[in-house]
């Protein structure tokens, strides 16, 4: 059982150090392909949306034909696009490519997920979950640095070879350590999505999906220019700072795994989470004197929102038996509509307006989300 573990939460690290990768990298790309910086950055929005489209139905794909095979063909899918995206001469042919590595994405995650809720007890589930929702979390702490460390010292094709080699070798090692998993469903792919949406807690869910992880990326996106801008501080101390932030992040997911092994209730961590998150990120916002309060602020809506989020997973992957992967792939791509649309209007606000109405657009969401919990049966 600890290889299978292992397994799923190297390819959980996989995804979310594909999703960040190029990050640190958009100026020597936009350099080494003669592009502008803007154009560059959509990059990371055809990864995200591609990985939200295509989890609509892979979920359900997945529990047609069997998990196993859906997460082989992912891994493959995944690795090799990651590696050809190393060898892209111009814009369209990155796009095309990142856009092949969201579909590989799609099919890898949530098939993780809903392993996990097939192969681990129920008491033991959340702690499980919050190591693998940890490894998806930790490349936001090593991720960066360490793609643009090889960028500095090498290039950042080396970056993209280095992923799709090290994802064709957990393509052998998840052949050879994850079981054979037969078909939980024969019902047709519409039949399935119309199952799950026809389900009040799951549809619930994933409306908060949305609105919590859209409220992180919405004010994660521009962090970096909140610090700047407020506080004038340097590239190298605001990567710092979202360092110590991407550790708490971890650690409270870690906390929350554990936390929920324990008689305690799930929708009143998460509707707790989401009220944290909703006042650390308004007091965050309106703050631009003290530096100290600020950073403090961060490290608490870092650490209430990973937490937050591993209840979520945990909570959906315990909803259908029959459907769960579908259920998973589902509450990945509200997590990424989420993400992509509200960073968007946060991007419109900040311009127009302030940090502060970005603050209020973060805490609108956390605030429909904890209305949305309320509502959720207890389970």
């Amino acid at each position: 059982m600890k290889k299978i573990i292992v397994n799923l939460c190297v390819l959980s690290f996989l995804v979310g150090f594909d999703l960040i990768v190029t990050v640190p990298m958009l100026p020597v790309i936009s350099n080494d392909l003669d592009l502008k910086m803007e154009l560059s950055g959509v990059l990371f929005t055809s990864y995200a949306l591609s990985y939200a489209v295509f989890g609509l139905i892979m979920g359900s794909i997945s529990d047609r034909i069997g998990k196993r095979k859906v997460l082989l063909a992912g891994i493959a899918v995944f690795s090799g696009a990651t590696f050809v995206t190393g060898i892209s001469g111009s814009l369209l042919a990155l796009i095309c490519f990142r856009v092949l590595a969201g579909l590989g994405a799609a099919m890898i995650q949530p098939t993780v997920f809903s392993f996990v809720g097939e192969v681990i007890e129920y008491k033991q589930r959340g702690k499980v979950m919050g190591l693998v929702t940890s490894a998806l979390i930790l490349p936001t702490v090593v991720g960066i640095p360490i793609s643009g460390f090889i960028t500095d010292i090498f290039n950042w094709r080396i970056t993209f070879y280095a992923l799709g080699m090290i994802g064709i070798c957990m393509l052998i090692v998840t052949w050879f350590t994850i079981p054979h998993s037969p078909s939980t469903s024969s019902t047709s792919l519409i039949k399935m999505l119309r199952e799950a949406f026809s389900n009040r807690t799951i549809t619930l869910t994933l409306l908060i999906s949305f609105m919590y992880y859209g409220g992180l990326e919405s004010i994660f996106s521009i962090i970096g220019i909140y610090y700047y801008q407020y506080f004038q501080l340097s590239s190298s101390i605001i990567g710092i700072i979202l360092l110590i932030a991407g550790v708490t992040s971890v650690l409270g997911s870690l906390v929350s795994g554990k936390v929920m092994n324990k008689p305690h209730n799930k929708k009143k961590l998460l509707l707790s989470m989401s009220l944290i998150s909703l006042f650390s990120i308004l007091l965050l916002t309106v703050n631009d004197k003290i530096l100290y309060v600020s950073i403090f602020l961060n490290l608490v809506w870092s650490f209430s929102y990973a937490f937050g989020q591993n209840v979520i997973n945990t909570y959906m992957s315990n909803q259908h038996d029959q459907i769960r992967t579908t259920v998973m792939s589902l509450n990945s791509s509200a997590m990424y509509f989420g993400a992509t649309i509200l960073s968007v209007l946060s991007i419109m606000l900040l311009n127009y307006y302030s940090f502060i109405a970005v603050g209020l657009l973060c805490a609108v969401a956390y605030l429909l989300s904890a209305l949305l919990t309320y509502r959720l049966d207890v389970r």
